[in-house]
Formats: C-alpha cells, sequence, structure tokens
C-alpha cells in the first residue's frame, strides 16, 4: 500500500510539473517498455540499451533508478542511449499517443513481450531519470 500511495504522490507530481522539467536532475518518469524489432529514428537499429523519448533528447543517455517503497530514490537501474521516439500513451483524450513527444514518458527497449513484463515486475511503471547530454 505504501508503494502505491508514493507512486501516485508522485505522478502527481510529474503531471503537475513535466512541461517545465530538463531532467538534469534524477526526477520520476513513467517508464514503460517496447519489443519493436528494426530501424530507430536516429538510423541504428534496436538492441537493449536503446530508450525511446523526446525527439530534442536523442544524442543524450538516459540515467536511470528505481523508485523505492517510499518514492525516494532507489538502487541503478543502468544507462539508456536515447535513439529513438515514439508515441506512448494518450495524455489529452484523443486517442493519440503523445506523452513521449511531450517529455511525460519514456520506453526502454526489450527483446520480446515477456521481457516486457520482467521489467514492468523488477522496477515498475515508473522511474527515477537523470539525463546526461550529450553528441551523438
Amino acid at each position: 500500500m505504501k508503494k502505491i500511495a508514493a507512486v501516485l504522490l508522485a505522478c502527481l507530481f510529474f503531471t503537475m510539473t513535466a512541461s517545465a522539467r530538463e531532467f538534469e536532475e534524477p526526477d520520476v518518469i513513467r517508464c514503460t517498455c517496447y519489443c519493436i524489432h528494426g530501424r530507430t529514428a536516429s538510423g541504428c537499429d534496436t538492441r537493449y540499451g536503446i530508450v525511446s523519448g523526446k525527439k530534442e533528447w536523442i544524442g543524450s543517455v538516459a540515467e536511470l533508478h528505481q523508485v523505492n517503497e517510499d518514492g525516494s530514490i532507489g538502487p541503478f537501474i543502468g544507462y539508456f542511449e536515447f535513439k529513438d521516439t515514439g508515441a506512448g500513451f494518450d495524455t489529452n483524450g484523443d486517442g493519440v499517443g503523445d506523452s513521449i513527444p511531450n517529455g511525460e514518458s519514456i520506453d526502454v527497449w526489450v527483446d520480446c513481450k515477456d521481457e516486457a513484463y520482467m521489467w514492468s515486475d523488477a522496477f515498475g511503471d515508473y522511474v527515477y531519470m537523470k539525463i546526461i547530454k550529450g553528441k551523438g
């Protein structure tokens, strides 16, 4: 119950501040997975270690941490390269995914649906993310 309350509180904070955040310091963001094999928006093949996000983030790196039950920053998950974009989930009710282009969510690439379920079981639907700016 505590974890659910912490995530709900983080979600409320997240939705109130999403458009203004630059993720220079770790902050909570919704994190889902995708397993489409092919080319990314940046032209490379999909592989583990790639994350899709806002177009402006391509070339940067996401430092991801788990969200502890109390809502604080948890253990380090890994570094992921922003090499792809996507739609994400519908935030305004028009039936079109817009959370990724708006910077309100990210998608970590995994090899298959089973790995997506394992990711969700291990880390939940939210992570702490810090963006490390770069060229690439």
